[in-house]
């Protein structure tokens, strides 16, 4: 995406705009109250308004306000500068061409919540129904492998984890240590899937007997992360 691609106003609602870590912005919006965003070559101008009142209500930021675009191995990135001092940072996710245009962005988050460890243990528990207090009969667990000989199942036997937790598989890279996804930012995974057991069984074989969770992020940020935990 270019700049002159947004080259215009960009209207969103301000209570999204302030509180949320994804946002749309629309060409037209029906909300009374609204933060807009306008490029007019090279200049950037943020207003909030009121346009229910008579005459509007507008106010504006105090002093220069600049973007600045970035290209990283995740996706692109929009830079916010008030007064030359950095004082937001968005993830550009979508910019949809159609009869009513919208732009969609992630705002960077300070790692205060771990939203992505919170969203993965939320893929675990609600999406996968992984239950760790699961106890196997016979310390036998059998997955049926879909794509092959229905036949064919995969076995978990005495001195194996019959209940094992969900595979967690990251750019490629099983983890055996959750604690490092606490460290990388939701706003920089551009991809997170998951397989049910019946999906994975034939793929990743006991390990993945709950399913997997497969995520494709930042690579220069998880290759530094990766080390620090010693692998």
């Amino acid at each position: 995406m270019k700049k002159k691609d947004l080259n215009g106003i960009w209207k969103t609602d301000i209570e999204l705009f302030s509180k949320t870590d994804t946002i749309k912005f629309y060409r037209n919006l029906k909300s009374c109250y609204q933060t807009w965003w306008t490029f007019e070559k090279r200049n950037f101008k943020t207003n909030e308004l009121n346009i229910c009142t008579e005459p509007p209500r507008i106010s504006g930021i105090v002093g220069t306000e600049k973007l600045k675009f970035r290209k990283t191995d995740f996706g692109q990135v929009i830079e916010y500068y008030q007064n030359d001092n950095l004082t937001d940072k968005f993830r550009i996710i979508e910019l949809v061409e159609k009869s009513e245009p919208e732009l969609k962005l992630m705002r960077f988050d300070k790692l205060t919540e771990q939203k992505l460890y919170k969203y993965v243990d939320s893929l675990i528990y609600k999406v996968l129904k992984y239950k760790p207090d699961l106890k196997i009969s016979e310390n036998i667990s059998e997955v049926l492998n879909p794509n092959g000989n229905p036949n064919v199942k995969i076995k978990v036997r005495d001195g194996g984890n019959g209940n094992p937790e969900p595979l967690i598989v990251v750019n490629g890279r099983p983890l055996e240590n959750r604690e490092l996804l606490k460290e990388l930012l939701l706003v920089e995974t551009y991809a997170i899937k998951y397989l049910t057991k019946e999906q994975s069984a034939s793929i990743y074989g006991s390990r993945a007997i709950n399913g997997v969770i497969l995520l494709l992020t930042s690579e220069k940020r998880f290759k530094k992360i990766w080390k620090k935990y010693g692998r």
